[in-house]
């Protein structure tokens, strides 16, 4: 029979591949261990929040490496696709109009500005519709690629340019209200604020992944100003 997990007491620890001869990590909690019953110093426990896996998220296990994968689709793209069919409806309309009345060269500099804008929200929302962010935790590695669009902040960092992670909330203020979004951060050992991942809806969302890194990485949580609480 396997040994048991003394944090979380499940009946199965599974043996990385190769990079930590010697040490195993619990299939269902994700706690490393120096041998098959103790746990290394440092190492992170189960989450102590007790935080479920999010709407649009998927765990896996490829060997010693977690990946987690979560979709961007949501509530909001929706809306937007109806703003950008509206949008560049409206476009298609202006410029049928200028060709028919042959509106001069001098004239197409709004039409150009309206056009840059509505590519620009446009591709955004075909992101919302069709991108994921694949985030891989390998016992030395952590990985971040946002795909199939290519999209700005993928990142790569070896585990000892990452001293701790934490949440923290955005807030930008609209004539409708404030809207709050919710980001991901890595601290370097000279104090350095990586942001890993951005714009998530939910807090839960950013403290899921800060968690599940930490325990795969065997990083202990500590406080850091102004970081999002549970």
């Amino acid at each position: 029979m396997d040994p048991k997990c003394k944090v979380c007491g499940s009946p199965t620890l599974k043996e990385p591949r190769g990079t930590w001869p010697g040490v195993a990590r619990c299939g269902s909690c994700g706690a490393v261990f120096g041998s098959a019953l103790e746990p290394q110093p440092g190492a992170a426990g189960p989450d102590k929040r007790n935080l479920r896996l999010p709407a649009g998220y998927t765990l896996s296990l490829e060997g010693a490496d977690l990946v987690i994968l979560r979709r961007w689709m949501g509530w909001k793209y929706l809306a937007l696709a109806a703003f950008c069919v509206f949008w560049d409806g409206f476009f298609v309309y202006w410029c049928l109009d200028m060709a028919a009345n042959g509106a001069p060269a001098a004239g197409l500099f709004l039409p150009v500005l309206y056009a840059a804008f509505g590519l620009a929200i446009t591709y955004y929302c075909a992101a919302g519709f069709l991108n994921c962010t694949r985030i891989k935790i390998t016992p030395g590695e952590l990985s971040i690629r946002h795909y199939p669009l290519p999209w700005p902040g993928g990142r790569v960092l070896q585990r000892q340019e990452i001293d701790q992670l934490f949440c923290a909330e955005n807030t930008v203020y609209t004539k409708v209200g404030p809207v709050s979004t919710y980001e991901l951060f890595a601290l370097a050992p000279g104090g350095a604020r990586l942001k890993l991942v951005a714009g998530l809806d939910h807090p839960a969302d950013a403290l899921f992944l800060e968690q599940k890194i930490e325990t795969h990485l065997g990083i202990g949580d500590k406080p850091v100003p102004g970081e999002l609480k549970a």
